[in-house]
């Protein structure tokens, strides 16, 4: 146990140095693209020269692209919860499950809203070309399916304990 322990404390720096890069890196990297360089837009190959790029249509770039950086907050806040939890000892009980499906969820979400937006993305980028607007376009980003596939992981580990627990305390009053 001291070794779960001690895994979980060491983890919990980690955590916290990538969520200050995710914040930093992903969330301002979408905000400086979508409001504070508007020439960075214009060097996309789905916008055309000439193209006046409304406030309105930069908003809703942000706010599709901070939807799957939302979600994998959600998720590194559950894990770092999570992990404060194991560090202190608390190992097989319901919030530990609920943690896990938290993470699992974030984590899922995040990948599934990153398909979404770029699905939408040349769409978005496009909507002032003087030709008009590009259709979505689906764009596989493995990435992004991965963090559906771990997301899925951690759910049903997290389920598990669930069930564990509950035919756990089912089997103490029968002894």
């Amino acid at each position: 146990m001291e070794k779960i322990k001690t895994t979980a404390q060491r983890l919990l720096p980690l955590l916290g140095i990538f969520l200050a890069l995710y914040v930093t890196i992903t969330a301002w990297g979408t905000l400086e693209f979508a409001l504070g360089a508007p020439d960075l837009w214009m060097q996309s190959p789905w916008v055309e020269p000439g193209a006046q790029i409304a406030l309105a249509t930069r908003l809703a770039y942000a706010a599709l692209w901070l939807l799957p950086v939302m979600a994998g907050l959600i998720a590194v806040g559950a894990a770092m919860g999570l992990l404060w939890q194991v560090r202190k000892g608390i190992v097989f009980a319901p919030r530990i499950a609920t943690g896990f499906r938290t993470v699992g969820l974030g984590c899922a979400g995040s990948g599934v809203l990153d398909h979404v937006a770029n699905l939408f993305t040349p769409t978005i980028l496009s909507w002032h070309n003087p030709s008009g607007p590009f259709a979505p376009n689906f764009y596989f980003n493995s990435e992004a399916a991965g963090l559906v596939l771990c997301g899925g992981g951690f759910y049903l580990t997290g389920w598990i304990m669930t069930e564990a627990i509950r035919l756990k305390s089912e089997n103490e009053g029968f002894i």
